[in-house]
């Protein structure tokens, strides 16, 4: 017992450890390989591989306060167009169209709808998470009582079809056909 204890305490820092290089890039920019522990995730289906999924699509997350969306139309090598909508109840969200770029799973957006927003977002192949520390500007997307930082939203469908009909409140499609 002792002794499983022990290697499962390895293999969590081991998987721990490969997060990211000494000068804190990404896996994406840098060459390291995937560890043993992520590959044979990936091998098993446990985990998708990020490298290999497209941010092109529809995400969401369901809560008792209403429906977040997320959308993106494009590409890796061209860019995508962006929409977005965290709710917080009937009268409190935030909203707003913007821009994005990939780079391995750090996903750069920059809303302009509003006031310019940018911040840095990450993608795993599966969830889309939002930093919770963001620009005084991107509060001009929120309604009073909402905020935008920490929000994420989980991938329900995949491509430019699925993501063009993603609705939102104020804003109808927010990612609308080119």
């Amino acid at each position: 017992m002792k002794r499983t204890s022990v290697l499962m305490a390895a293999l969590l820092l081991a998987a721990c450890g490969q997060a990211g290089n000494e000068t804190g890039q990404s896996r994406a920019d840098s060459s390291e390989e995937l560890s043993m522990l992520e590959k044979a995730a990936i091998e098993a289906g446990v985990i998708p591989d990020a490298r290999n999924v497209s941010l092109s699509g529809a995400f969401e997350r369901q809560s008792d306060l209403g429906e977040d969306r997320f959308c993106a139309v494009g590409s890796d090598e061209s860019g995508y167009q962006i929409g977005l909508l965290a709710v917080f109840g009937p009268d409190s969200k935030c909203e707003g169209l913007g821009a994005a770029q990939r780079n391995g799973e750090d996903i750069q957006i920059t809303l302009d709808s509003e006031q310019r927003c940018s911040f840095t977002a990450s993608f795993d192949g599966v969830a889309l998470r939002i930093p919770g520390n963001l620009p005084e500007s991107c509060a001009s997307y929120c309604t009073p009582r909402a905020v935008l930082g920490g929000v994420s939203f989980y991938l329900v469908g995949e491509g430019d079809a699925v993501a063009r009909s993603t609705r939102g409140r104020s804003i109808e499609n927010l990612c609308p056909g080119s």
